[in-house]
């Protein structure tokens, strides 16, 4: 019998609390936008629900994340924002007809 396994594997931390909220601020910064409930970000880091509901939630009072109407936590705003490059405006260059003059033959 085949067996496939999760694209996602859990991130294996220490159970610390300060460990904990330096990985999820970590996951949260290096991935702009990311937005977990607590089920997902309890199979992201190998965590039973009231730990990470706990971790989540300091950071919340922290005001690192905040928790959206959905349930979803996310940075908390200001914070997901990443400096952009600007674009350069591009205006068509146009060329003009070229002319045949008597010399060109």
């Amino acid at each position: 019998m085949l067996h496939l396994a999760s694209a996602v594997q859990p991130v294996a931390i220490p159970q610390t609390t300060t460990t904990m909220r330096d990985v999820i601020r970590g996951e949260f910064r290096e991935m702009a936008g990311l937005r977990l409930t607590v089920a997902q970000a309890c199979k992201l880091w190998g965590l039973d629900a009231d730990v990470c509901t706990a971790a989540l939630t300091e950071l919340v009072n922290g005001g690192f994340l905040c928790r959206h109407s959905d349930g979803t936590y996310g940075c908390a705003t200001g914070l997901q924002m990443r400096p952009r490059m600007a674009k350069a405006a591009m205006q068509p260059i146009v060329a003009e007809p070229t002319r045949r003059t008597a010399s060109d033959g």
